[in-house]
């Protein structure tokens, strides 16, 4: 079973992490946290708190990074290989997706972007509650897009993508947001 979810913000919203269904649910169960997951952050009693809680879990939780991550510590961790994609281990069952990787979970293909821009940048302390790496490198993007023709050229198709926010302008007319309207960072 594959659950999807959003800005958990830990500790500001670690709640949607914890619900009823979980009790039936196994490590081959995957709760996807689509970006602003917020557990690395900095490391200190609450980051090692919800660690505890979180490798307590009985499903998996996986992970892509938003704009409000510490993208410094994500890409400190060693890079390892999962379902088919790049990974970085916070625990056993704590796994960061690496962005333009292709993992495939429960028989579905899953396209994985994170990253996004902070649009309160400058209320924000650069190595403190922002970090440079928040918006994909072109570097990811290539890697993003060999992967997709890699993936196509195999006879395979991408069944979802995972991503923190979309391009502006597919947010603008799919939502009917005006333009020059201010949003909250994700």
């Amino acid at each position: 079973m594959v659950f999807l979810t959003g800005d958990t913000h830990i500790p500001i919203d670690a709640d949607k992490l914890d619900f009823p269904e979980q009790e039936q649910m196994t490590r081959d169960d995957y709760i996807i946290v689509l970006g602003d997951f917020g557990l690395l952050w900095h490391w200190d009693a609450t980051f090692e708190h919800y660690l505890e809680w979180l490798k307590k879990k009985p499903y998996t939780l996986l992970w892509l990074d938003g704009n409000h991550e510490n993208h410094e510590w994500i890409q400190s961790l060693p890079e390892a290989k999962w379902h088919g994609g790049s990974v970085h281990y916070v625990a056993e069952n704590i796994i960061h997706l690496a962005r333009g990787s292709i993992f495939e979970i429960e028989g579905k293909h899953f396209f994985v972007m994170g990253g996004a821009l902070s649009i309160d940048r400058d209320f924000r302390a650069e190595g403190e509650s922002w970090w440079e790496g928040e918006i994909p490198t072109m570097a990811e993007a290539q890697r993003g897009l060999k992967n997709i023709e890699a993936h196509h050229a195999n006879g395979l198709k991408i069944d979802y993508v995972l991503t923190h926010t979309c391009p502006e302008r597919l947010i603008k007319p799919t939502m009917s947001i005006p333009s020059g309207t201010k949003r909250a960072a994700g």
